[in-house]
């Protein structure tokens, strides 16, 4: 599996970062990692009018068998975008049924 993160200028390293570990968190959840081909996310900040500054996250997920999932919302901060990009993969995941059961190692004993 490939995520590419990619955020403008004002998109702090850290936050980038965070995108990444959160977008392989809720994929490694969802479905078999080796479906995936490949995983985009794209944190931009915009201007929803004159006073009003926000952040869009456009995420694009390309699995095996599967259309490719786009996902595109926008909060106060990076972080609030991930998050809810993430929340809505999940849902879209879900309803597109291209979810699978991903290998878990159970203990016992």
């Amino acid at each position: 599996m490939r995520i590419e993160v990619l955020g403008e200028g004002t998109i702090s390293a850290q936050a980038r970062t965070y995108a990444e570990y959160r977008l392989f968190a809720a994929l490694s959840q969802l479905v078999d990692t080796n479906r995936v081909t490949h995983a985009r996310l794209v944190l931009r900040r915009t201007k929803l009018g004159p006073t009003c500054d926000s952040v869009s996250c456009r995420v694009t997920v390309d699995i095996e068998g599967s259309k490719p999932l786009r996902i595109q919302v926008a909060a106060d901060h990076p972080y609030a975008a991930v998050n809810r990009a993430v929340e809505r993969l999940s849902e879209g995941i879900q309803l597109e049924g291209c979810s699978a059961t991903p290998v878990r190692q159970s203990s016992t004993g």
